[in-house]
């Protein structure tokens, strides 16, 4: 049963999605989930991990001038956003807004993929997309048995195209032994109201590690980090190359 809330991915910036893909899947085990275009960008979204768990993780690549070309132009290849799920969207854009966060681009036309933007501020420095769907991805053990992927049962977005332009990336040999997405790390300057946001708002079950709180969801996790550098500074890996991933400012790496 999908779940009422949960964590759908880490998104990255990236000027050559199927390039860093490539790399991935031979790097870490990263296996396709969906993709599709859209005037501005084209994403591939990919699982790493085992069919015991894992997480996922976008790649967005610029196809037209929009916001992304003009992040990329700024700042590099990075992270860019959050990306949470919960059931109920206009409910949980009144409860961001009611903790004094800005929200735009809300979307609530099209039941595959509902969406709205929680904007950056100084707390996190990173987007924050809340997201509705009434499709869900495959179970871990289907992602990673099966090359066969049905982009009609699959969250959406409204207007897109070519939902298997991703396809050749199955050519690319995978590592032997498949890595597995832990958390994501995100640099903030108020835990309380990271607090707020990923357990009260978004439904994260919290829990303490190494002096920092870990917001967790059924797919995956959010280390707040309190101090410091604000934003997402990286995600952990249980196995890997040595040395890790980097991806512009954040690193991939057993932590």
């Amino acid at each position: 049963m999908k779940p009422d809330f949960d964590i759908d991915h880490t998104s990255f910036a990236v000027h050559d999605a199927m390039a860093w893909a490539e790399r991935l899947r031979r790097e870490l085990g990263a296996v396709p989930v969906c993709g599709e275009v859209l005037p501005e960008f084209r994403y591939l979204l990919l699982y790493v991990g085992s069919a015991d768990g894992g997480g996922r993780l976008e790649l967005l690549e610029p196809v037209g001038a929009g916001f992304l070309s003009r992040f990329l132009t700024a700042r590099g290849e990075g992270p860019h956003h959050l990306t949470f799920t919960v059931p109920d969207l206009r409910t949980a854009v009144r409860r961001v807004r009611a903790l004094g966060l800005t929200v735009v681009g809300e979307s609530y036309g099209h039941p595959a993929w509902r969406e709205a933007f929680v904007m950056p501020d100084p707390v996190h420095r990173t987007v924050i997309q809340l997201a509705q769907s009434d499709k869900d991805y495959p179970d871990p053990s289907e992602l990673v048995g099966s090359a066969v992927r049905d982009p009609s049962s699959m969250p959406a977005v409204a207007g897109a195209t070519e939902p298997l332009w991703w396809t050749p990336l199955w050519e690319t040999p995978a590592a032997a032994t498949p890595t597995r997405l832990g958390p994501t790390h995100l640099g903030s300057t108020d835990p309380a109201l990271s607090r707020r946001l990923f357990e009260d708002v978004l439904g994260g079950q919290v829990g303490e590690w190494d002096g920092s709180a870990e917001f967790t969801w059924p797919s995956g996790s959010v280390r707040v980090h309190a101090g410091g550098t604000a934003g997402i500074t990286g995600i952990s890996l249980h196995g890997g190359p040595a040395g890790g991933v980097e991806i512009g400012s954040a690193r991939l790496a057993e932590r």
